[in-house]
C-alpha cells in the first residue's frame, strides 16, 4: 500500500495524492493507469521509480523493497526501472545533440568505453526506428515524435525491465502517436520490457487501474473494465470519451454527475466520489467502500458494483 502526500501552504494542511495504492505489473506485461487529470496517476508512477517519496507503503520490485536500498544497491535498482516522461519537449536538453544525450545515459550506467557506448547508441537508435545520422543533430531540431524516440532510447539506454510511461503520447500529433504505441508494442515483445502506461490505453494494456482522488476505484482486465465498468466514476470517466461518428454520438445517453470535484485536501468522508455519485445514498457517506470482486479478476471499490456490473452484462 503506497501513501505519497504533500504539504501545502497552509500550515499542517496536506494533499493525500496516493492514498493507499497497491498495483501489480508482471513480466513483460503492459499495464494501464487512468483518471481524470490531478486523480494521482503521475505521483504513483514518481512514487515508485523515486522521484517521490512515499510516506509510507513499500515499493517492490523482485522481492525487494526499493525504499530500504540505498548508495550502490540502490542505483543498481533505478536502473532496473525507468521512466519515459510526458513532453518530450522539456525532458530532453535542446543544448545537447541526440548522441550525447544517450551517451550521458551510458555514462552514468558505468560504460566506460567510448567504443561500447557508440555502439549502443547504434543499437538503440535502431530499436527506436531512427536512422543513426540524426545522432549529430541537437534534440531542438527534431520533430515531436522524433524527440520522443529519444527519450524512450535513453530509457532504455541502462536495460530497465520495467519502464514508467507517464502519457508519452500525449503531447504528439495524432498522426504519429499510434505509431509511438506500435514502438511500445514491439520493444515489449522484442525486450520483453514490463510498461505501467499512465494513458487511456486500451488497445495495448492487459489489464487497467481506474483512480480518483489518489485512490484505486476499479480495477480488472481491460476488455472486463471497458466493456462491463462497475463503479459509476469507470461509466462517466468512459462515457466522457467522444465518438467519432456523429450520429452515434447524439444518441448516446451518457450518465449524469452532479458536484464539483471535491478538494483533495479535505476529501469526503466515505466513498470519495459520492459527492458526484448519481447513485449516492446516505449509506455512502458513513463507511469507505470496500474493493469487491464482480467477476474474475475484476474487482471494484463501491456498494453497487455488483448490481451495475449484472446490469451491464444482461443488457449486452
Amino acid at each position: 500500500m503506497c501513501f505519497t502526500s504533500f504539504p501545502t501552504a497552509k500550515r499542517g494542511q496536506t494533499i493525500k495524492a496516493v492514498n493507499d495504492v497497491s498495483i501489480h505489473l508482471n513480466q513483460g506485461e503492459i499495464v494501464g493507469l487512468v483518471g481524470e487529470s490531478g486523480c494521482g496517476k503521475s505521483t504513483l508512477g514518481r512514487s515508485i521509480v523515486g522521484l517521490e517519496k512515499p510516506q509510507s507503503g513499500p515499493v517492490v520490485f523482485d522481492g525487494v523493497d526499493l525504499g530500504s536500498l540505498s548508495g550502490r544497491r540502490l542505483r543498481e535498482a533505478r536502473r532496473a526501472v525507468q521512466y519515459v516522461f510526458q513532453d518530450p519537449y522539456a525532458s530532453l536538453n535542446d543544448r545537447q545533440t541526440v548522441g550525447e544525450a544517450i551517451n550521458e545515459a551510458l555514462i552514468i550506467a558505468g560504460l566506460r568505453s567510448q567504443t561500447e557506448r557508440e555502439a549502443r547508441i547504434t543499437e538503440l537508435l535502431n530499436q527506436v526506428g531512427l536512422a543513426t545520422t540524426v545522432r549529430g543533430r541537437f534534440t531542438r531540431e527534431l520533430s515531436g515524435g522524433q524527440r520522443q524516440r529519444i527519450a524512450i532510447a535513453r530509457s532504455l539506454a541502462v536495460e530497465p525491465r520495467v519502464l514508467i510511461c507517464d502519457e508519452p503520447v500525449s503531447a504528439l500529433d495524432l498522426s504519429i502517436r499510434a505509431q509511438v504505441m506500435n514502438l511500445f508494442l514491439d520493444l515489449r515483445g522484442k525486450l520483453g520490457v514490463s510498461c505501467l502506461f499512465i494513458a487511456l490505453v486500451r488497445q495495448a494494456a492487459s489489464r487497467v487501474y481506474v483512480m480518483y482522488l489518489g485512490k484505486v476505484g476499479e480495477s480488472g482486465s481491460s476488455e472486463e473494465v471497458y466493456r462491463n465498468p462497475s463503479h459509476p466514476y469507470t461509466q462517466l470517466l468512459l462515457a466522457s470519451v467522444p465518438e467519432a461518428d456523429p450520429a452515434t454520438e447524439r444518441r448516446r445517453n451518457p450518465p449524469l454527475t452532479t458536484g464539483e470535484i471535491p478538494s483533495p485536501t479535505n476529501p469526503p468522508s466515505g466513498c470519495f466520489f459520492r459527492t458526484r455519485c448519481p447513485l449516492s445514498v446516505e449509506a455512502c457517506a458513513e463507511a469507505e467502500p470496500v474493493s469487491q470482486e464482480v467477476s474474475s479478476m475484476h474487482k471494484a471499490a463501491c456498494r453497487f458494483a455488483g448490481d451495475l456490473f449484472a446490469k451491464r452484462v444482461s443488457a449486452a
